[in-house]
């Protein structure tokens, strides 16, 4: 990959980030209400996690979690490889 192209990757990744952050932000603003509902049905805060979890927007929740672990890290590789053909580019290397 060229320098712009990894560039261009990660401004895509970037974005796609930020729309999933957006998307967690709205799984997230109902969560204490509905959580507040779970709680008073189980015995413990680890129940009520565990059905919310069970719930659509809990599912969603640690979907949007794991990808943007995961996006994180192909930014980080990718910034990584950036800095290996900088420093190749100015002979350091």
């Amino acid at each position: 990959m060229t320098p712009h192209q990894i560039a261009d990757e990660r401004e895509k990744l970037s974005a796609e980030y930020s729309r999933m952050s957006e998307q967690l932000m709205v799984v997230l603003e109902d969560k204490p209400f509905v959580w507040e509902e779970l709680r008073k049905q189980v015995k413990s805060d680890t129940a009520a996690e565990r059905s919310w979890e069970k719930t659509a927007d809990g599912r969603s929740e640690m979907r949007l979690r794991m990808m943007m672990k995961s996006n994180q890290q192909r930014q980080s590789a990718l910034s990584a490889i950036l800095r290996v053909k900088e420093n190749e580019a100015k002979n350091i290397w």
